[in-house]
Formats: structure tokens, sequence, C-alpha cells
């Protein structure tokens, strides 16, 4: 694949912005706290405005987009002095709360009748499964479930007994990689539990998810 200059620069800023973020975050949740909450404030709440301002620009209802934008600014102006009091529980919030969403993503493709998240993923990128496949990746959905929940577990634990210091250091640096590590160890035990599975990286189950926008993850199985 010809890598282009702006796909180049494109990456370089994704990937300088994951590396900064997570600094800045920490600073100003342990360093910044009593001299520059203002900091705090504004750093807390960036991905969830920026998700804001990217569903604004996506939306085919932009008006009404905008004008909730406008609310929320409104929102945030009144309540400020509020937030840089208490904008160490955003952080927390937005950290814990986006694992329990990620793991009722999982959790409720596990219903009887629906076909688990993992599944779904696996058959975007081999086609047909054999019913080993299909309760292997059962299992892999569950894991996933446990894995998201337990990480949410532990931020609220760290937060709530071991001072915000421990907690931005596990919520900042420590719970990305530990995904990554989940990613790993699940591929090694596929290649032992699946020997014949032919072999595909993450990128070709989100390519394959991207070619097919019109399926949708927990739809009822069909017979097998």
């Amino acid at each position: 694949m010809n890598l282009t200059l702006s796909s180049a620069v494109r990456w370089v800023v994704i990937a300088a912005a994951c590396i900064a973020y997570p600094v800045l975050a920490h600073y100003s949740a342990t360093k910044a706290a009593t001299t520059f909450p203002s900091l705090g404030v504004a750093v807390s709440l960036a991905p969830s405005l920026a998700i804001l301002l990217w569903l604004t620009w996506r939306s085919p209802m932009r008006p009404a987009m905008v004008l909730l934008c406008a609310v929320v600014g409104g929102l945030l102006w009144g309540f400020w002095g509020v937030l840089e009091r208490n904008f160490s529980w955003v952080y927390f919030l937005q950290h814990a709360g986006t694992y329990v969403m990620l793991a009722a993503v999982f959790g409720v493709t596990l219903a009887r009748g629906r076909q688990p998240l993992c599944t779904h993923f696996a058959e975007m990128v081999h086609g047909s499964l054999s019913p080993e496949e299909v309760r292997y990746s059962r299992q892999v959905t569950l894991a996933w479930t446990l894995f998201l929940l337990a990480i949410s577990l532990v931020s609220s634990a760290l937060f709530l007994f071991a001072g915000i210091e421990v907690w931005s250091i596990f919520a900042n640096f420590l719970s990305f990689p530990l995904i990554l590590l989940m990613f790993v160890v699940e591929f090694q035990i596929r290649r032992r539990k699946l020997p014949h599975q032919k072999k595909h990286s993450i990128m070709d189950g989100v390519r394959a998810y991207w070619k097919r926008p019109g399926a949708r993850p927990g739809a009822p199985s069909g017979p097998r």
C-alpha cells in the first residue's frame, strides 16, 4: 500500500496525540489540580467534546447538533466552577464508564438468540465457521466482557481507595497496554486451540467490517 504524504502526516499526528494526551491528563490530574484546575477541566472533557464535535460534523441533522453543542457550551460555562472543584470525577467517570459501556456491547450479544460479537467479527473475516470456531468465538466474547468489566472495577477501586495519582497511572498509562496484552494472549490461545484456522490480523477484521456496513453485531444468528 502506497503511503501518501498526507496519510503519513495524519498517522504521525494521531500517534503524537495518543502519546501526548495521557501525559497531559496525568499531569493535569495530579500536579495541576491545585495550581491550574481549569487545565484539568479542559483536558478531562476534551475526548467527550471532540466526539461531540465529530458527530456534529458528520450528522445529517447538523442544525440540531449545533444547537446541542450550544446547550453543552452553556452548561459548561454555568457549571465551570463546580467542574474545577470536581474534575477528577470527570476523568474517572469517563474512564470507568467507557469500559462499562464496552463490556455491555460485548455482553449483550451473549444473550440467548443473539450472535456473540466475536463470532460476528470472525464470520466477517473467515466466512462460515465450524462448530468449534463458533464455540471458541463465544468464549472470547465472554472473556472480553469480563476483562473490560475488570478494568472498570480496578479503576473504581483505585480511584476510591488508592488516591488520584495511583489511579491516574493505571488509567492513563496501563489500561491501553493491558488491552494490547489481551489481544496478544488471545491470539496465542487461538493458535493453540484452532491451529488449522487461517491467520488474519486485526486490521483484516476492521476492513471486513467496513466493507459490510449493513451487517450488525448481535443480530440473531441463522441456523448452523
